[in-house]
C-alpha cells in the first residue's frame, strides 16, 4: 500500500512550458497482471481535501485484500522519490487494485499517493486510465470526494452527482441526494466528466467534512467521512466489509483533534498573555 501522499485538488501548478503537440511519453500503465471481466466497475479514490475518497478506497483494498494489478506512473506526479524503511526508493504512483463483489461481479479500485500537478496532467491520466478500463468491458464508474461545508453535524452526510437521471434515482434509493450545484476538483471529479463523455455511466459520492487544519495550516485526514461513505459505496458495490478497525481510527483521530485543539488553546493563552506584559525602555 502506499503510506505517503501528495495531492493537488485543483492543478496548483501550471506547467509553462507544457506543449500540446510534445511526443515524449508522459503518462503510462505498467500492467503487473491482465484481466478479462465480461464487465467492470472501476472506483476511484485519489487522495484529495481531506482525503476523503482515499481513505474508503484504500480501506476496501486492505479489508478485501484486492490484488494489483496495474501501476500508473506519470511525469506529472511530483519530481519525487519516496525513501522506504528498507532504504529503497519508488516513485509517485497511482495503482490499480482487482477484486470480485459479493455476487462474483469485478471491481477495480484506483488509488495512490499522488494526483498530477497540472490540468493537463490530471487530464491525460483519467483518460489513459479510463481508455484501458473501457477496453476492459467498463460499465460504470464510481468516484468518491470531498463536500466541504462549516455546517454542523454529529454525521456527515453523502450526496452525489452523476451522468444520468437514472443513477441518480438509483442513488436515492440508497438515501442520497443529488447536489444542484457546485463544482468537483481534481481527478475525482474529472473521472466523472469524463466517463460521460465516453458514455459511460458515472458517480461521484461527496461526503461532508470541515476539512480540519494543524495550527500551521496544514490539511489533515477525516476518517469520519469513511463510515458514511462506506455504507453507500458497499452497497452500490454489493460488497460487505468488516467497519471495526475503521471504528478504532476514527477514535484516534478525535483525540488528535482534541490534543490539537487544547495546544490552539495553549498558544493563543500564551500570546496573550505576553501581550499584557509591560515592555520597558532602557
Amino acid at each position: 500500500m502506499l503510506a505517503r501522499t501528495l495531492f493537488c485538488a485543483y492543478g496548483c501548478i501550471h506547467l509553462n512550458n507544457w506543449n500540446a503537440n510534445s511526443q515524449a511519453m508522459n503518462s503510462e500503465i505498467k500492467i503487473v497482471k491482465s484481466i478479462t471481466p465480461e464487465e467492470l466497475t472501476l472506483v476511484c479514490g485519489l487522495p484529495g481535501i481531506a482525503y476523503v475518497g482515499k481513505i474508503p478506497v484504500d480501506y476496501i483494498i486492505q479489508q478485501q485484500k484486492a490484488e494489483l494489478i496495474g501501476e500508473v506512473y506519470s511525469e506529472h506526479f511530483p519530481p519525487y522519490v519516496i525513501i522506504n524503511k528498507d532504504g529503497l526508493v519508488e516513485l509517485f504512483r497511482n495503482e490499480l487494485h482487482y477484486l470480485k463483489n459479493d455476487l462474483g461481479k469485478p471491481i477495480v479500485l484506483l488509488s495512490g499517493n499522488s494526483q498530477a500537478f497540472s490540468p493537463e496532467g490530471q487530464y491525460e491520466i483519467v483518460d489513459k486510465v479510463l481508455d484501458w478500463a473501457i477496453k476492459n468491458n467498463l460499465k460504470r464508474v464510481v468516484s468518491i470526494a470531498a463536500l466541504l461545508t462549516d455546517r454542523p453535524f454529529e454525521v456527515p452526510s453523502v450526496y452525489c452527482s452523476g451522468t444520468t437521471p437514472a443513477v441518480l434515482e438509483e442513488a436515492k434509493t440508497l438515501g442520497v441526494q443529488p447536489l444542484d450545484q457546485g463544482i468537483i476538483g481534481g481527478e475525482n471529479g474529472l473521472i466523472i466528466g469524463l466517463s460521460r463523455k465516453k458514455n459511460i455511466e458515472g458517480i461521484c459520492l461527496l461526503t461532508e467534512t470541515h476539512s480540519y487544519q494543524t495550527p500551521t495550516g496544514e490539511y489533515i485526514m477525516d476518517p469520519r467521512t469513511a463510515p458514511p461513505t462506506l455504507t453507500v459505496l458497499t452497497k452500490l458495490l454489493n460488497l460487505k466489509i468488516d467497519m471495526e478497525p475503521m471504528d478504532k481510527k476514527i477514535k484516534e483521530m478525535d483525540e488528535t483533534l482534541v490534543k490539537m485543539a487544547e495546544f490552539e488553546k495553549h498558544i493563543r493563552d500564551e500570546m496573550q498573555q505576553s501581550s499584557k506584559k509591560p515592555s520597558y525602555v532602557t
